[in-house]
């Protein structure tokens, strides 16, 4: 046996592994273009974030509205060591000398109930919208203003009950879409904006306005406080927990929204039209005395409970197409094994042979599909984009593949499957909670209908036929085999040549 002769038995032997394998690397080659629709995919979602961000900077961000705050200045003393005016170098004297630190004291409210009714719109910049909303939110409660004695404070400290201020955070300013005016009892007081820092120590800042309260005294009532404010925002809003007893109440006509943040609602309600949540937090929860120090971290751990502690409500897009496309080319390679495996499996039962360069040609058609489905649906929606872009790659893989095969049959069979397969995805990237468990079943029913298809198979002979032989080891029928795509002999037509 010459090296020919053994060269050919080998491949004889060995030709649907080598075949095989040979598919496995253009899988390998097809992950560059899906991987270059990925990025194209991530790309465009970065640009549309950064306009919808840009959108909400222009009409207000995420806003978190939190207090008030009753801010309490103190002073108390301590004493140092200074030169007596008889201090010589001979009779060094000193005397005792009386110094006033300056403290802040924060009290929080007795009672504390916010009630807020959100309206959405959308802005739109070119192709790109954004989720905006206004909020009428409405403040009420009560403050007991303890004695001096009963204060956390030293004996002999200075109480400066005219200094007194009434603080409120905003997280966004710009966003405030009324000057508030707050009602402190019986007198109408006009808010401000507070341009010090809560404690100086603190790196960063908070946004707050702040009201003037000259006429504080200690009061054994409680006193009652009410204000209203109109903010604008995107993405989110939230409330912080500061009273004794804390009731929050939100209604809005969104009807997508997510609860969030350091507490759930004790009750909500999702429906078509819109939203309404309710949170009732106590003292406990909320985790901080009454009444604070700044000199004890006091003001770090109110910016704390500003920034960890807040009960949010986001409103989300349940059509977020740059999140359904990614996820849709996660399947992309799931995609091109399905379509090389058919076609092994038609070219392999056939009379065609199939060159790789029309299996990349079928890979990149299906590839399209996901480019062509992000760019459809930044113009008409994602439903309709998903239909358009799966009915075009279907078509053009049909006719493609009922041509190379010489058979309309394979190509339908093959179109089918696409079809079903792309109508399988639609279903699992909307069942976002399900999607793993019907990705998985997926998996299963192809690898099953894979094994089924070829049960049959005798792989060894199946390697013999994929060899195509020379005109002197048999006619040339034969030569063409499963693999050949020469004309055939006239006189035997065969019946699947034409399309």
């Amino acid at each position: 046996m010459n090296n020919g002769q053994k060269t050919t038995a080998f491949l004889s032997h060995h030709a649907a592994v080598i075949k095989i394998a040979l598919l496995g690397l253009m899988v390998v080659i097809m992950l560059i273009p899906l991987e270059y629709v990925r990025s194209v995919i991530t790309e465009r979602a970065f640009l549309s974030k950064s306009v919808t961000h840009e959108l909400g900077e222009s009409w207000g961000r995420a806003q978190t509205l939190a207090g008030p705050i009753l801010l309490l200045p103190i002073e108390e003393s301590y004493v140092v060591k200074v030169k007596s005016p008889d201090y010589t170098e001979e009779k060094p004297l000193y005397l005792d000398e009386t110094r006033w630190h300056r403290r802040n004291l924060y009290i929080l409210p007795d009672a504390q109930k916010i009630t807020a009714d959100l309206t959405s719109q959308t802005r739109k910049r070119g192709i790109y919208e954004a989720l905006l909303y206004t909020a009428d939110a409405k403040a009420r409660g009560s403050f007991r203003i303890p004695a001096a004695e009963t204060l956390p404070i030293e004996e002999g400290a200075r109480v400066h009950w005219a200094q007194a201020k009434l603080l409120v955070h905003l997280s966004d300013l710009r966003g405030s879409a009324n000057a508030p005016t707050l009602l402190w009892g019986n007198e109408e007081l006009l808010f401000d904006v507070r341009s010090d820092k809560l404690h100086q120590s603190l790196p960063g800042d908070l946004n707050w306005i702040q009201a003037p309260l000259p006429k504080l005294a200690p009061q054994s009532a409680p006193i009652d406080f009410a204000f209203d404010v109109k903010l604008k925002g995107s993405s989110a809003l939230g409330f912080i927990p500061l009273g004794r007893e804390s009731n929050f109440a939100l209604t809005g006509d969104w009807p997508h929204p997510s609860f969030s943040g350091a507490q759930l609602p004790v009750s909500n309600e999702v429906r078509d039209d819109g939203f309404s949540a309710q949170w009732q937090i106590s003292h406990l929860a909320r985790g901080l005395p009454q009444v604070l120090r700044d000199d004890n971290d006091g003001a770090k751990i109110l910016v704390q409970q500003i920034h960890r502690n807040a009960v949010s409500t986001r409103l989300l897009n349940p059509v977020d197409f740059y999140r359904m496309s990614e996820r849709s080319a996660k399947y992309g390679l799931l995609f091109i094994i399905v379509t090389f495996g058919t076609l092994f499996v038609f070219e392999a039962m056939g009379k065609r042979r199939l060159h790789a360069v029309q299996y990349l040609m079928v890979g990149a058609a299906v590839t399209l599909f996901f480019l062509l489905q992000v760019s459809l649906a930044e113009v008409i929606g994602f439903a309709s984009a998903f239909g358009l872009a799966a009915l075009a790659c279907v078509a053009l893989v049909t006719l493609y593949a009922a041509k190379i095969n010489a058979s309309r049959m394979r190509g339908l069979l093959l179109g089918g499957l696409l079809s079903g397969v792309y109508g399988y995805l639609f279903f699992t990237l909307q069942a976002e909670d399900q999607a793993m468990l019907m990705g998985s079943l997926l998996l299963l029913i192809l690898l099953a209908t894979a094994m089924y298809t070829t049960r049959n198979f005798d792989w060894y002979a199946l390697g013999e036929r994929l060899v195509p032989q020379s005109p002197a080891q048999g006619n040339t029928e034969q030569s063409a085999g499963v693999w050949g795509n020469r004309k055939p002999n006239t006189s035997e037509p065969d019946s699947t040549a034409k399309l």
